[in-house]
């Protein structure tokens, strides 16, 4: 009757922590109105993941919803030595806790979704070590850490997807002249080779371009996860199962770079058309049946090359596949720990503890304001229509601009035209008062035609002393001016953000930890201001540039956009 007792008080325990457990993550992650997402009214964390995986990049980060399912499967193959552990919380749970809800009210007082992602994260883990102990952390670390894989990793993609873009282009091209196929490279764009013996000019053969999807990122992060998983479940040893995961990288470049070579080769083949797709617009093509085929070409090289590398590392390893359901059902060793009235009381605490932490994070969210006080724009909307020998024609917001730029972003824009014809076009875009109402050049430009080859950070010196950094880029595309005869037209853009107390960055993350700094820490909320200055140069054959043409344009646009700015950016507040 003793031992009924003692089993019956260690189910109402497990009982009680999985409920503890269970209401403080809905608490805090499904039910507290966390963000606004999507310039709509403060909704919870989950909220807010699910409407992100859902609509970002047409659904290519919907790998992310099953995440949760493939931990969840990973975590009933150790259900047998999950009933064997004893509850045994230590209160190092509630010191993990604190980090957690701090990075929980940050972003919060911020409004920043991914300070929610990472500090459900955390928080999991605190409960994990606060109700069960570090025996339950040690079986269920691989199924918490796999759980980052549900989170969208969008300012990591973002970041990355330049370099890879530039190295798959590299490798792809030397792939191609390693197989006897002539091409050019210039940035991320692949142009088959002129060869005046046939008649052929540059690009007549495949004109490609290794955008955002082909470089590599986005099917870069599933990779990882798959490769996670699979070597979790295939290799018995952790040296191999990290070699494995770090192999994801190079191969989801691989098979990019495959893809590319087989575009290459199935438009050199059968024509442009059916390997690539028709342009239906000046910005939309349809995409051929073999463009998609050839997709399949990175997920194809990259699982055939973990399934090698698997089999050089531990030979037969998908023989463990078998055993799983047998590891899964064979009961595991008794605890050695006895559950008594003590522990169950324990775990009781434990669980009222788990609680009230969520409970008083939510308090302090309640009493914190989060309704920052909007500063005055860093810039005055207005450009002057003369300039130093430049005459000014102001060019209002297109309708497809005002559609696609975010509510409350208002633009003015001069086009300006020198004396011996050189024209510059610059812009200033004001955010509205939501947060991220700005973007990056770097994401409209190519939706434009334009293949960015180039990006680095220039100084910008204005005449009353100021002095900071713009982002320079350098881009190009092609025109057909006549049937059959394809031009060249390159530009230069210049950038860079302006905040409401004259502080100025290059770039676009760091605008926005400038922003969630002083949201959280001064209660401030910046009315960023976007200068752009973009410079087109001169009509060129394909394959005759002049690099000394780009050099003199490049100083006429340093001090073209240091000597404007001075019109409209204001100045600093004395200290």
């Amino acid at each position: 009757m003793a031992g009924s007792g003692h089993d019956t008080g260690a189910m109402k325990a497990r009982w009680a922590a999985l409920g503890a457990g269970v209401a403080a993550l809905l608490l805090l992650f499904f039910i507290w109105p966390y963000q606004h997402w999507f310039y709509a009214g403060r909704s919870s964390v989950m909220h807010g993941w699910f409407r992100t995986v859902g609509e970002s990049f047409g659904g290519e980060w919907m790998f992310c919803y099953f995440v949760p399912l493939l931990t969840g499967f990973l975590i009933h193959l150790r259900r047998a030595e999950l009933r064997s552990l004893p509850l045994c919380g230590e209160w190092a749970g509630a010191l993990l806790a604190v980090p957690a809800l701090f990075v929980y009210w940050v972003g919060y007082k911020a409004d920043t979704g991914y300070a929610g992602f990472l500090s459900a994260h955390l928080m999991m883990a605190a409960l994990i070590l606060l109700l069960g102990g570090r025996r339950w952390m040690r079986v269920l670390i691989f199924p918490w850490l796999f759980l980052f894989f549900m989170w969208p990793m969008f300012p990591i993609e973002e970041r990355v997807v330049g370099k890879l873009r530039v190295i798959t282009a590299t490798l792809s091209g030397e792939l191609l002249h390693l197989i006897g196929v002539p091409v050019v490279r210039e940035g991320t764009a692949l142009n088959s080779a002129a060869d005046a013996v046939r008649g052929m000019r540059l690009g007549q053969l495949f004109q490609l371009d290794v955008e955002e999807p082909c470089s590599g990122v986005r099917s870069l992060y599933s990779l990882l996860m798959v490769s996670a998983l699979y070597g979790y479940l295939s290799l018995k040893r952790v040296f191999p199962r990290l070699v494995l995961f770090a192999s994801a990288i190079p191969l989801a470049m691989l098979g990019n770079v495959v893809r590319m070579v087989l575009l290459a080769l199935g438009s050199i083949w059968f024509g442009s058309e059916f390997a690539i797709g028709r342009n239906l617009g000046a910005d939309h093509q349809e995409m051929s049946a073999y463009h998609t085929l050839c997709g399949y070409a990175v997920f194809a090289v990259a699982l055939a090359g973990m399934f090698g590398l698997c089999s050089l590392l531990e030979g037969s390893h998908w023989k463990s596949f078998k055993n799983l359901k047998k590891k899964a059902a064979r009961p595991a060793a008794s605890a050695a720990d006895a559950v008594d009235a003590a522990s169950t009381r324990r775990t009781i605490v434990m669980s009222g503890v788990a609680v009230g932490i969520a409970v008083a994070g939510l308090g302090i969210c309640a009493v914190t304001n989060v309704n920052p006080a909007v500063a005055a724009p860093g810039v005055v909307m207005d450009l002057p229509l003369q300039f130093d020998k430049y005459q000014g024609i102001p060019n209002e917001m297109t309708a497809i601009e005002r559609n696609v730029l975010d509510p409350g972003v208002s633009l003015v824009r001069n086009q300006y035209i020198s004396p011996d014809r050189h024209m510059l076009v610059a812009t200033v875009i004001e955010s509205g008062v939501g947060k991220r109402t700005l973007h990056r050049p770097e994401v409209c430009l190519p939706g434009q035609g334009w293949s960015i080859t180039d990006q680095m950070t220039v100084p910008i010196r204005l005449a009353d002393g100021r002095a900071f950094e713009g982002t320079l880029l350098r881009m190009f595309r092609e025109v057909e001016v006549s049937p059959g005869v394809r031009k060249r037209v390159r530009a230069l853009n210049i950038y860079w953000y302006i905040g409401s107390d004259g502080t100025t960055t290059p770039e676009f993350y760091d605008h926005l930890r400038i922003s969630y700094m002083d949201a959280v820490f001064k209660n401030l909320a910046h009315r960023w201001a976007m200068a752009s200055f973009f410079l087109p140069l001169p009509e060129s054959e394909i394959g005759f540039d002049n690099p000394m043409i780009e050099a003199t344009a490049l100083e006429e646009l340093r001090d073209f956009s240091a000597g404007l700015a001075a019109s409209f950016m204001k100045k600093p507040p004395s200290p």
